[in-house]
């Protein structure tokens, strides 16, 4: 057996450090972010995710001397030619020796581009024959947008790219920075955005733009621009579009600050424009129909839903996905499988002493009853979902039908009022529209039927659409069947699903982690593989 471990990890990188281990056909074994086990989310400053590492090990059953090539979602090398500083001979070693691999017999090191692993995490997670890949973050080595042609048992060939002057990723950044979000809020950003589109009517300032000759950017054309240059001049150009160094409002009000509702709607409209023009040019230079996203754009949710079919994102489209592309490199899959998402660990044992808990077996009835009654129930079951979206496995789900549900799910989770949620049925209710597979992960907004909007308030958001997930057949059988109960009592078949943990915490991983959360937080039970814990308000895990 050959192993293959991927690794966004190394000097390239600022966050999302991740590792994936896959065989060498290209099965993944395990796939998780750092930030799970190091309990910080993003992981920023992070290059070397050891923990990670001896996470996937461990699941994978596997000791790091069986470990024959670490694949690095970063062309180390081109960076720093590209920095102007010498490459070493010894420095495969000293990061193989960071992320825990130590001794005589070492792995083999090699860098992959980084957008080629990009493209790569997308194409393979499909389930198509061939594709035309898009490509769009912050940067890479050397660029911020990609276009490739993708087909089965063939390299990938680049057909177009674009240099850090064009990054929406680092606008996006720039917007979220002056609306007091920081670095990592862009999906806030794109929460307050449906706040300044009433009608449907998007405002764009032309920051980015397509023209008679191609992309635009109000930056110019230097390739020579960097990271810190682009995001310094996008800044300048949002504090004169908003006429203002920042909003008047703190985060919990931003809905009512015009400045704020307006900036966040203009950065958003600029990444859906550019995006939808960079889709028809990836369609039109492949002759491909079928399209993949990835890079950290595609976590733009309503950027995807507003692209024409057939379309593909997968579940970790952002930089943690660069460790399942570049492992993909050396070892792709030959035949077309969905991704399943459900790649980290299990949840563990549950901490002994229970103080503030009720234990009971774990049932679909007494669950679905606990929901109808209007209760909020936090799911930790099963192998951890991999990416920012929680798909039933370290999730909170809840009742929809009324609007006070997302008021006290923002309360619970410690967020801003003014965000939405998304639902999660097993049905094809005609409650919204239909988006492909962008409803398998999360990552697409559909618009809500009339119907919709009548019998879902609490995941109905301002502009009238929801981030729905749609369970197929085998995806999470015990949601399904809650689903199930609570249609067969005339309930609608549909919950609201959001993220398993608190306010700048990532998911939750284990068991322990998931109590001490859920009693932090104040839902009312939870869980777990093999029971259901009702929680006392205002108790704590171990006290």
């Amino acid at each position: 057996m050959t192993y293959i471990l991927g690794v966004n990890a190394g000097i390239g990188i600022f966050h999302d450090p991740a590792v994936c281990l896959v065989d060498e056909h290209g099965t993944v074994l395990a796939f998780v972010e750092e930030e799970r086990p190091r309990r910080v989310r993003h992981s920023p400053g992070v290059k070397s995710p050891a923990l990670a590492v001896a996470h996937c090990l461990r699941t994978a059953g596997i000791t790091p001397q069986q470990v024959d090539v670490v694949a690095v979602g970063w062309d180390e090398p081109r960076m720093s030619a590209r920095a102007g500083s010498p490459w070493h001979f010894d420095s495969p070693r000293h990061l193989l020796g960071q992320l825990g691999f130590h001794g005589t017999r070492l792995p083999d090191m090699q860098f992959i581009a980084h957008h080629q692993a990009h493209a790569a995490s997308a194409f393979y997670a499909s389930d198509y024959e061939q594709a035309a890949v898009l490509v769009a973050d912050g940067n890479g080595e050397d660029e911020c947008i990609s276009l490739y042609r993708a087909r089965r048992g063939h390299p990938l060939v680049r057909v177009e790219r674009w240099p850090q002057v064009y990054s929406l990723g680092h606008l996006y950044e720039a917007a979220s920075e002056w609306l007091g979000l920081g670095r990592r809020g862009a999906g806030k950003v794109m929460g307050l955005a449906a706040y300044g589109t009433p009608g449907g009517e998007i405002p764009a300032p032309g920051w980015l733009r397509a023209g008679e000759h191609g992309l635009i950017s109000a930056l110019g054309t230097d390739p020579a621009e960097d990271y810190y240059s682009t995001h310094r001049r996008w800044r300048k150009r949002i504090v004169q579009f908003a006429g203002t160094d920042g909003p008047s409002q703190p985060a919990a009000l931003l809905d009512q600050d015009p400045a704020a509702v307006r900036v966040a709607a203009a950065a958003q409209a600029t990444v859906e424009q550019v995006m939808g023009w960079l889709a028809r040019q990836a369609r039109e230079l492949t002759g491909i129909e079928e399209l993949c996203i990835a890079g950290g754009v595609g976590l733009n949710c309503a950027a995807n839903g507003r692209l024409p079919q057939p379309l593909y994102v997968p579940p970790v489209p952002h930089d943690a996905g660069v460790a399942l592309g570049a492992a993909w490199c050396l070892a792709a899959p030959r035949e077309p499988r969905l991704l399943s998402p459900y790649t980290g660990g299990h949840p563990g044992p549950l901490p002994k002493g229970l103080a503030g808990a009720k234990v009971h077996d774990l049932e679909v009835d007494r669950v679905a009853e606990l929901l109808a009654d209007g209760r909020i129930v936090g799911v930790c079951r099963g192998r951890s979902e991999v990416g920012p979206r929680a798909l039933c496995h370290r999730s909170f789900l809840a009742s929809p039908v009324e609007a006070r549900m997302r008021d006290r799910m923002n309360a619970l989770k410690r967020r801003e009022p003014w965000r939405p949620f998304g639902p999660v049925t097993h049905l094809q209710p005609e409650l919204w529209s239909p988006i492909g597979h962008l409803d398998r992960y999360m990552i697409g907004a559909a618009h809500l039927t009339a119907r919709g909007r009548e019998a879902l308030p609490a995941v109905r958001h301002a502009d009238g659409t929801t981030r729905p997930q749609h369970l197929r057949p085998g995806d999470e059988d015990f949601v399904t069947a809650v689903l199930e109960k609570l249609t067969a009592d005339g309930h609608p078949p549909v919950l609201l699903n959001t993220s398993f943990n608190g306010p700048g915490e990532p998911l939750v991983e284990t068991a322990a982690q998931a109590l001490a959360c859920a009693q932090r937080l104040g839902a009312d039970a939870l869980a777990t593989d093999d029971a259901l814990l009702r929680l006392s308000p205002g108790s704590e895990a171990g006290a």
